[in-house]
């Protein structure tokens, strides 16, 4: 019975292998068919990728290509640039040297002329420094005689003298002789006008005035004479030598002086003194 119960019928074993055969048949069968489909959409993939990479590196190559052409481009652009900033650096290179060159000619005719110019100079004060020698020279001389002429003028003025005319008024210096007259016209105080009058001269023209001798006292050695200023006649009557006429014109404010040194038969001799300053006195 045991036997019986542990053994499978021969049939029932075969059947079971039959059938464990087919199902692995269907199953092989279904993977195979799955990796085939998998494989050709690995494929497709595979060329759409492919196609992809294909279109990509043709893109790449355009782009590669238009970056040469372009750094060719700019390359050959900068060439032009730096060739163009070369020769314009050496255009104002060249001039900048010719200017400079110039304005060293320039400079050195310049230079040439201030020498030139200094040597006239210091000859012109080498020039100078003598003739400021031989003016020193003068200056000297000339003081010295300046010196000489105030001596002379104060010796003068001692020898001339101070006299009261016939009006009352104290004269200017007096001159007795000729010496004395040039003395007195030296010193330029007053205006001096020699004369010589004579009786038969009538009315006689002395400077600014006219004057007319009317009589003559030789023993006495006085005269009478009529002056004739501003249209009017005055008579100077009985006047002596040396003594100063004194009479005023409208021309000044201080008095005109006349003065006889010599009397003489029919004739007197001497000097008018006239103001430097002829200012209508009020």
């Amino acid at each position: 019975m045991n036997e019986k119960s542990h053994s499978l019928p021969l049939w029932l074993a075969v059947g079971t292998i039959a059938a464990l055969g087919i199902g692995g048949g269907i199953y092989e069968s279904s993977q195979t068919q799955a990796l085939q489909r998998q494989v050709i959409a690995s494929q497709q993939d595979s060329d759409a990728l492919r196609a992809k990479l294909v279109a990509s590196d043709s893109e790449l190559q355009n782009a590669l290509s238009t970056i040469r052409q372009d750094v060719a481009d700019t390359r050959e652009g900068a060439t032009s640039s730096v060739a163009k900033v070369q020769q314009a650096a050496t255009r104002r290179a060249d001039l900048l040297a010719k200017t400079q060159k110039e304005k060293a000619e320039q400079l050195s005719a310049e230079l040439g002329q201030v020498k030139e110019t200094t040597e006239q100079a210091n000859a012109k004060l080498d020039g100078i420094s003598t003739d400021v020698g031989s003016v020193k020279t003068d200056v000297v001389s000339v003081r010295n005689d300046v010196d000489e002429a105030k001596s002379n003028i104060e010796t003068t003025k001692t020898d001339l003298q101070h006299v009261r005319g016939d009006l009352g008024l104290m004269s200017g210096l007096v001159a007795t002789n000729g010496k004395e007259i040039q003395q007195l016209r030296d010193l330029g105080d007053r205006n001096i006008y020699e004369f010589t009058l004579s009786k038969s001269g009538g009315l006689q023209k002395i400077g600014d005035i006219q004057v007319a001798l009317r009589k003559v006292d030789v023993k006495r050695n006085r005269y009478t004479l009529d002056v004739l200023a501003d249209d009017k006649r005055v008579e100077k009557r009985d006047k002596g030598a040396n003594e100063p006429v004194q009479f005023y014109t409208a021309r000044a404010r201080q008095p005109y002086e006349l003065v006889v040194n010599q009397v003489k038969n029919n004739q007197v001799m001497g000097y008018l003194a006239t103001p430097k300053v002829t200012v209508a006195r009020q």
